[in-house]
């Protein structure tokens, strides 16, 4: 969970109340208790790698809509935190999502054990389960199975328990700041800016272009645990929200089909008044416990009273919104969306006048708790899941792949591998079994699973890498126990789709065997070819924050320093993501044919074309930088722009608008310390990883500094003449220089929700007594279409946005409903 471990100083622990509940909350029972004390470290047996990957539950849409249960409670599970003994976990409290009444999905794998609602369409294969055993194993959160224009109806639940141990985690949420402990941190931070322990959940759907406000993808909601009766039951469950939630979704449901570009709920009035009335009298109920010094109801009256989008909930919540699909010929399109009958009432609103400019694009997303100040220890626990969006992109790999059924049990695509990357652990920085205090990667909650292939088969891995800091670099197959990859490789395979977004076919032809850098928040969507000679293989990866640490250690450039130089980053060594086991029948026909381009092509959305020239309405810069502070502990400040996230709007926009963005980053791990080089670390070298809600963009220029001469540690980039051959000679007083060699292609580019800023550099001058720095950055044009609202940036490697690493962006209406004649 989150600073709870034997190795933390914990404050005293908090009481809060139980309760009864008749109408609304008629009676309240104070419950006391008793004080939660770390405990030894209980250390178990981990299973071993190399067993099957773990089948992810599903919450499947059918009839336009996907509707179902997230809840959120607590369970303890056994982690492996990469002590160096892969046979040893740790016991660990932790929060994570299950989807009520799940099925599992049509991939093979083992069946994860306890997981509430188990089951499986008849038409679905049976898998063996997997060995009891005592201990409870991470399991991702279900994957939704959603399809382009569909409506989505979650309903979210908060049951964690009231136990003394979860009683302990929630300083920031009861008004009493950040987290403490025996170690360094949190040094200069401060609330809400710090690590702190959380029991309040939501949800960032991450990768929907879709509505960013009231019940869409806003992640400025905040709910509570359930309170609970004198036995210790919750209070709000699933049969106490389903009437007022059926209600609401009925509504929403009207309302959407109006307009495709609906953003409807606007107001706490369009809920049901019941359960206004409902979560009135809970939040003053929750306000009643004596240690809460941050009280909700007052936040939350004044916000209604405002107009504005209540933020505080106690137990539950719906989410209700659309993915939209686009019509390229609706330039004029009709209000309601393809497949839904139209409206009945007339277009009133600016909304339903305009056309849809974008539309969700169809591809491999994924959903996280988003709370400020514990998205990292939420990410960590495993309160993740991939969101998968089919549309024309499933369609044409079913058609080609698959026996014509282009959705449903029987499809490709749905038999294809989910590949959930996780860091599992417990408190962020700071509990370092690893020495390196980087937590080692799982897939589907398992260390090390195994595949099976078919020889010569193609398959879709949908790789999510739901971390909270590492990238994954895939670096190619190899047998086991190798430790660099084969050469000739033994596999093939091709990159099909980026962040969710598929690939046009130009990019997907020149995609053969890419060694990829799947920063934190990315997805890589890849076809698999596995060899026609059975056997067993390794797909080998490192971890990685940044592009550095992905170099040969010969390759690895270095700064000076008064005794030798020395290396800018500390390059990683390879290990095996997953085993793959080759076997059975050889693969014929299609099975065994990377799909054409030509068919890639076809399927391609117009609204993906790129971002043109005559697009661009305005310009931007960005800067991102983490730095250590001066005097005190050591500590680091994480920034957007000199600030730290503080609740304000960082950046806005005109909707319907493009803009392109110059993404700077000036974090450096050299500096002048005495008079002479030094570096410095931390923060030392880091690429962070961008991320935007909402709106997906587009690269077009990108400066990387520390880049080197391929095969060689030497620089490209060069400040002092003369430049060798293949450098670039730039002018250390001229910023306006400091840009990349040549031109960069701005035709077929890709998509991406997240993408990794390039470093800076320190440049010595004078002699060595005066550092330069030069911020490595990309350029990126992004469409800020269809949908108005509050927003945020930020860097996926969470600690940093935990920490102040993150802003608000808001997008506001172009036109009025003013008259000016």
């Amino acid at each position: 969970m989150s600073m709870c471990h034997p190795k933390w100083k914990l404050v005293a622990a908090l009481a809060i109340g139980g309760a009864t509940i008749g109408h609304v909350v008629s009676a309240h029972a104070q419950q006391t208790l008793p004080a939660w004390t770390p405990q030894s470290p209980q250390y178990v047996q981990c299973p071993a790698p190399g067993q099957p990957l773990l089948q992810i539950p599903e919450l499947i849409s059918q009839g336009g809509k996907l509707q179902g249960t997230l809840l959120l409670s607590n369970a303890t599970q056994r982690l492996y935190l990469g002590a160096g003994d892969q046979s040893q976990c740790l016991l660990q409290d932790v929060r994570q999502f299950t989807g009520v009444s799940a099925v599992l999905p049509a991939y093979p794998g083992g069946i994860p054990p306890t997981y509430p609602g188990y089951a499986a369409p008849p038409s679905y294969p049976k898998y063996a389960p997997l060995p009891a055993s005592p201990y409870l194993d991470p399991v991702p959160g279900p994957t939704l199975r959603a399809r382009v224009g569909d409506i989505v109806q979650l309903t979210f639940l908060n049951q964690i328990g009231t136990g003394a141990y979860w009683n302990s985690v929630d300083r920031g949420e009861k008004g009493q700041g950040c987290d403490q402990s025996s170690a360094l941190y949190p040094g200069l931070d401060t609330f809400p800016d710090c690590f702190h322990g959380s029991s309040t959940g939501n949800i960032h759907f991450h990768g929907t272009h879709t509505n960013p406000g009231t019940t869409g993808d806003n992640i400025f909601i905040e709910v509570r645990p359930s309170l609970r009766d004198a036995s210790g039951q919750p209070l709000v469950t699933q049969a106490s929200v389903k009437a007022p939630f059926d209600q609401f979704f009925a509504n929403c449901e009207t309302e959407l089909n109006k307009s495709v570009l609906s953003q409807w709920p606007r107001s706490w009035s369009d809920f049901p008044p019941a359960w206004v009335s409902t979560q009135e009298d809970l939040l003053k109920r929750y306000d009643s416990d004596p240690v809460i010094v941050k009280k909700l109801w007052p936040v939350d009256d004044a916000q209604r009273r405002a107009g504005a989008w209540p933020q505080y909930y106690i137990g539950a919540t719906p989410y209700c919104f659309r993915l939209p699909a686009y019509q390229p010929a609706a330039s004029t399109q009709s209000a309601h969306p393809p497949g839904h009958a139209a409206a009945t009432t007339p277009a009133t609103t600016m909304e339903q006048s305009r056309a849809l400019q974008m539309g969700q694009a169809p591809g491999t997303h994924w959903y996280h708790a988003h709370k400020h100040g514990s998205t990292t220890i939420n990410v960590a626990n495993g309160m993740t899941g991939a969101f998968i969006i089919e549309g024309g992109y499933d369609d044409i790999l079913n058609a080609f792949y698959g026996t014509g059924e282009t959705t449903g049990p029987g499809s490709w695509t749905r038999s294809q591998p989910v590949l959930v990357v996780n860091q599992l652990g417990t408190s962020p920085n700071l509990f370092r079994l690893n020495p390196t205090g980087a937590l080692p990667f799982s897939v589907n909650g398992r260390f090390q699973p195994a595949l099976t292939m078919q020889p010569g088969q193609v398959q879709l891995w949908r790789i999510v890498n739901t971390s909270s800091r590492g990238g994954v670099y895939v670096a190619g197959f190899a047998p086991p126990n190798a430790t660099t990859p084969s050469l000739p490789q033994v596999f093939q395979w091709k990159q099909i789709a980026q962040d969710g977004v598929q690939f046009n076919g130009t990019s997907y032809g020149d995609s053969q065997n890419p060694t990829l850098l799947i920063s934190a928040g990315n997805r890589a969507d890849l076809l698999v070819k596995a060899p026609t000679t059975p056997g067993q293989y390794v797909l080998l990866s490192l971890q990685a924050r940044s592009r550095c640490e992905t170099l040969p250690v010969a390759q690895v450039p270095t700064i000076p320093t008064p005794s030798k130089p020395s290396p800018i980053c500390g390059p990683g060594s390879l290990a095996p993501l997953l085993t793959v086991s080759v076997t059975g029948t050889p693969a014929t026909g299609n099975q065994a044919q990377f799909i054409p381009q030509s068919q890639v092509q076809k399927a391609f959305p117009s609204f993906l074309n790129d971002v043109a020239d005559s697009e661009v309405r305005s310009t931007k810069t960005v800067v991102f930088e983490s730095k250590p502070t001066a005097g005190g502990p050591p500590a680091t400040m994480h920034t957007i722009d000199g600030h730290k996230f503080d609740g304000n709007v960082g950046q806005v926009v005109l909707l319907n608008t493009a803009e392109e963005w110059k993404v700077e980053n000036r974090t450096v791990n050299g500096g002048i310390k005495q008079g002479a080089v030094a570096t410095t670390d931390p923060p030392g070298i880091v690429d962070h990883p961008f991320h935007i809600h909402i709106n997906p963009f587009q690269i077009t220029e990108f400066f990387d500094p520390n880049e080197v001469l391929p095969g060689t540690s030497t620089y490209k980039y060069v400040f002092q003449a003369p430049a060798g051959p293949g450098q670039c000679l730039l002018d250390v007083t001229r910023p306006e220089t400091w840009k990349p060699c040549g031109t960069r292609p701005k035709t077929n580019l890709v998509w991406w929700d997240v993408f990794a800023i390039p470093s800076a550099r320190a440049v010595f001058i004078n002699n060595n007594t005066q550092a330069v720095v030069v911020p490595g950055y990309f350029k990126m044009r992004s469409r800020f279409v269809d949908f108005t609202g509050q927003y945020v940036i930020h860097c996926h490697m969470l600690a940093h946005e935990d920490r102040g690493m993150m802003t608000v962006v808001e997008v506001v209406p172009f036109t009025t409903a003013y008259s000016h004649q």
